[in-house]
């Protein structure tokens, strides 16, 4: 009985340090990569801003079947809705199963002319558990990296567009 007694309160003790740990993580989490790329803001908006034109450079949707229904595109466990657009920036609700959602945002920044960079982020509001908050922590190394090497594989298809 002791023991018994003993391993609930540990496995309780140890519960709450754990929240409470997990409540020094923010709620919001944003990734973010850029990359500057010498085109038109036409050629930005006509790659990031229509999803059927995202298997020209998004590296899962070159081996993975895309569905796409209006603007909605489904991918796997991916949900991808285009919410807004503007004459610089494209705004999409993305959302994988197991979890929270994503805001994403693609801008073009003008430096100068022929010359912009291309802002994107991953924004993701979590909620309080433990397991949501420790998930964010592997946001900015997988989602980061993933993030440039689609960076680059838009600027290349940019590079190599006759549009």
């Amino acid at each position: 009985m002791r023991i018994i007694k003993l391993v609930l309160i540990s496995t309780l003790l140890l519960s709450i340090l754990v929240t409470m740990i997990s409540l020094l993580f923010p709620s919001t989490v944003i990734v973010s990569r850029a990359i500057e790329i010498k085109t038109s803001p036409d050629k930005i908006a006509y790659y990031t801003a229509h999803l059927n034109h995202w298997n020209l450079w998004m590296s899962d949707w070159k081996q993975n079947e895309v569905k796409l229904l209006h603007d909605t595109a489904y991918i796997g466990t991916q949900v991808i809705h285009l919410e807004s657009q503007t004459d610089s920036s494209v705004t999409y609700h993305w959302v994988a199963t197991g979890q929270a959602p994503y805001q994403v945002k693609i801008e073009w920044l003008a430096l100068e002319k022929g010359n912009y960079v291309i802002h994107w982020t991953f924004e993701q509001k979590v909620k309080w558990y433990p397991w949501e908050k420790f998930q964010t922590l592997l946001n900015e190394k997988l989602l980061g990296s993933k993030m440039e090497m689609e960076l680059q594989n838009l600027q290349s298809a940019i590079n190599q567009s006759l549009f």
